[in-house]
């Protein structure tokens, strides 16, 4: 089972919460929106269904192997 959520990382709340996550976005110059498949930032710049639906089913496969 997948389940998407969307977090606002200009949220303070969300940004506290979520902080070291951003710091890694950050960090690697990442570009919002960014797409995190099990805590791993996966795809960054914009949301592309197709993208998101290939970075769930690689991690699936990963789990399944």
């Amino acid at each position: 089972m997948a389940q998407i959520v969307y977090f606002d990382a200009a949220v303070p709340e969300v940004r506290e919460e979520h902080a070291a996550l951003i710091d890694e976005i950050e960090k690697r110059g990442l570009l919002y929106p960014v797409t995190v498949v099990d805590g791993v930032p996966s795809y960054d710049g914009a949301v592309s269904y197709p993208a998101i639906l290939r970075a769930i089913q690689e991690r699936l496969d990963r789990v399944n192997a």
